[in-house]
């Protein structure tokens, strides 16, 4: 196995392991279905109409999930190093994708199928409980979220983004972070000089 692979799955391990503790014969049946995957920068995983096939585990690089608005890209999701990835929505019901999920710099993923993690889930109680435990932290995000864009001023919403993730300023087009945040890309660098001058 590829070194790069085996670096993969470790962190995958650690991650799982704040969540589920597997035990190494559960986790040896688990480990083989993730595959390795290099997208390039700006290649799409998913397009819209696309049925996601695959949960993703991000061993590095970046990728938003977006959509479009009367031609305009609308973004809804970033993920990052050692966090999970795909069009949730579609991956769970095996229906046609409404986002497309693309890499916005060059990746290195781990994936794993929609077949296969229902294959762990008959066999490994534990694996099912991990997959339960992720599926809330996302359905939590998703309303905290939708509160943030409803509720929150701009200022706000950025300062947010800026407290929970603060490497992302570095690491996605400010474009695509204005998009995400539901504010024009001027009003976001407006907003960033003034937090950066307090």
């Amino acid at each position: 196995m590829h070194t790069i692979h085996l670096q993969a799955l470790t962190h995958l391990r650690a991650t799982i392991h704040q969540k589920v503790i597997l035990s190494d014969e559960v986790w040896e049946d688990f480990a083989q279905g993730w595959t390795l995957v290099t997208p390039a920068k700006n290649e799409y995983l998913t397009k819209v109409g696309e049925t996601e096939r695959y949960l993703y585990f991000v061993e590095d690089g970046v990728q938003r999930g977006f959509h479009l608005v009367n031609g305009e890209e609308v973004c809804v999701a970033f993920s990052f190093d050692h966090s999970y990835s795909g069009i949730v929505d579609s991956f769970l019901t095996q229906t046609p994708a409404k986002y497309y999920l693309q890499a916005i710099s060059n990746s290195v993923l781990l994936r794993l199928s929609y077949h296969d993690l229902q294959g762990l889930y008959d066999r490994h109680k534990s694996v099912e409980r991990w997959g339960r435990l992720i599926c809330e932290d996302i359905l939590i995000g998703k309303a905290n979220r939708e509160v943030a864009i409803l509720s929150y001023t701009a200022e706000e919403r950025y300062r947010r983004l800026m407290t929970q993730s603060p490497r992302c300023i570095q690491l996605i087009p400010q474009k695509y972070l204005a998009s995400y945040l539901r504010m024009t890309p001027e009003t976001f660098s407006r907003l960033r000089k003034k937090v950066k001058d307090i």
